[in-house]
């Protein structure tokens, strides 16, 4: 996420200084041209910058954000996937600084690892969510929703606590079931390269991002626990059901069960009437629109 914004604001003609702890990564940004210049800690990135991003692992974003501020960042915003504990821990130790951040959290990335995956068109398009909170100075809320939209993102403006309950159904519990399925596809070893071979377009989507670098999920996880734990817990009671329906040989629930998806998968929610399934008493669109 870090090399992508900073791609994206250098084709534009933006000076950016980067920092990282890590020298070899710092250099490898520097290279591949994500920063111009190479900052010796984070007071010397953040001086005199007009935007600061803090693009780390979730479990850091709250400290790294403090850091930002105490160093006299006028305005910050992050890109990690869980808001409300971020906000939170930064609101309460700094709260005389916290208006000045605006945690986000742009709906883009690839399975590739680090810069591997950056690219300065990576935005362009997404939909980007900012989780400004009662305490956010309007003007910064403003300022960071600007350079949102200068990446060619759709800026989204929702609560720490929303975010983190949708993204935990939409990008948590997904990354989760894929990894849950591969690790089933490859419990047998000489099973394994054949079940590869004979796997098509429809495992192959379902499984694309359990390649993703297993180090960021522990923080997440934890993080957005209570949220990832409800969703998990609404995706199993599907599950059940849906192998009650299989294990009957339920022809006309299994019908209306994948009715019921293909169309909220394909249609906005204002044209998806509902009515009772006959035969198993379940939710399911009309045929019609």
């Amino acid at each position: 996420m870090g090399g992508s914004i900073g791609l994206a604001l250098r084709r534009e003609g933006v000076a950016v200084c980067g920092f990282d702890h890590d020298a070899a990564r710092a250099e490898a940004a520097r290279e591949l041209g994500a920063v111009a210049r190479l900052a010796a800690s984070v007071e010397e990135a953040v001086a005199g910058a007009d935007l600061t991003v803090v693009a780390v692992p979730v479990g850091h974003v709250a400290d790294v954000v403090i850091d930002a501020l105490d160093a006299g960042a006028t305005l910050v915003t992050d890109v990690g996937s869980v808001k409300a504990p971020v906000v939170a821990e930064v609101e309460e130790a700094r709260p005389a600084l916290a208006p000045r951040f605006v945690g986000g959290h742009p709906m883009a990335g690839s399975e590739q690892e680090g810069l591997a995956g950056a690219s300065a068109d990576l935005f362009v398009g997404a939909t980007w969510v900012l989780t400004p909170t009662g305490r956010t100075d309007p003007r910064v809320f403003a300022e960071v929703r600007s350079w949102v939209a200068a990446f060619g993102a759709e800026p989204l403006a929702v609560t720490p606590e929303l975010h983190d309950a949708l993204v935990a159904v939409v990008s948590h519990v997904p990354q989760l079931a894929a990894s849950t399925l591969m690790n089933v596809a490859s419990a047998g070893n000489d099973e394994h390269a054949v079940m590869l071979r004979l796997a098509a377009g429809g495992f192959r989507d379902m499984t694309r991002i359990a390649s993703s670098h297993p180090a960021i999920w522990p923080d997440i996880c934890v993080a957005n626990r209570d949220a990832i734990v409800g969703a998990l817990d609404r995706y199993l009671d599907e599950l059940t059901r849906v192998r009650s329906i299989v294990a009957g040989g339920e022809r006309s629930c299994s019908s209306c069960w994948r009715r019921r998806a293909r169309r909220a998968a394909t249609c906005p929610p204002a044209s998806r009437p509902v009515r009772t399934c006959s035969s198993c008493g379940c939710p399911s669109p009309t045929a019609r629109a």
